[in-house]
């Protein structure tokens, strides 16, 4: 169980990445709805840049490196402490995330009506908790 939890976590940390490559590398399918935007308006809050963006897909890689090195699926690669210390980082990290900082992101954000607020509503938030929820289980049961 905590081998097949741990590479779903993994596999949906890892599509993330690629997807953040894919953004680097010119792509820009799926950006308009990524980042967040001005009440009533496409204006995006923040433009991102690519060492950004690849900065974000290398940390989603390394927790899902992390999880499989704390599940052993794969062997650690440092103090063996560090994937357990990685992993619940990872759990309260997504959790924050799927809270948000009730503007713009999370559950509780106060701007609702745009393209990114309802993905974000239906897909990121839920995910990043689903997320949260099965790394601290994961975590929990390993």
């Amino acid at each position: 169980m905590q081998s097949l939890l741990a590479a779903l976590i993994s596999a949906v940390l890892f599509v993330i990445g690629v997807i953040h490559i894919y953004w680097v590398l010119g792509g820009r399918h799926g950006i308009s709805i990524a980042v967040p935007t001005k009440n009533y308006t496409s204006q995006p809050l923040f433009k991102p840049r690519p060492v950004g963006t690849a900065a974000v897909a290398v940390l989603f890689f390394a927790g899902a490196a992390f999880i499989l090195m704390f599940a052993d699926i794969i062997p650690v690669i440092g103090p063996a402490s560090l994937p357990s210390i990685a992993a619940w980082a990872l759990a309260i990290v997504f959790l924050a995330r799927a809270v948000g900082e009730f503007r713009a992101v999370g559950l509780f954000k106060t701007i609702r009506n745009t393209h990114f607020a309802r993905m974000d509503t239906y897909v990121y938030s839920p995910l990043c908790l689903i997320i949260s929820f099965l790394s601290f289980w994961l975590m929990i049961i390993g």
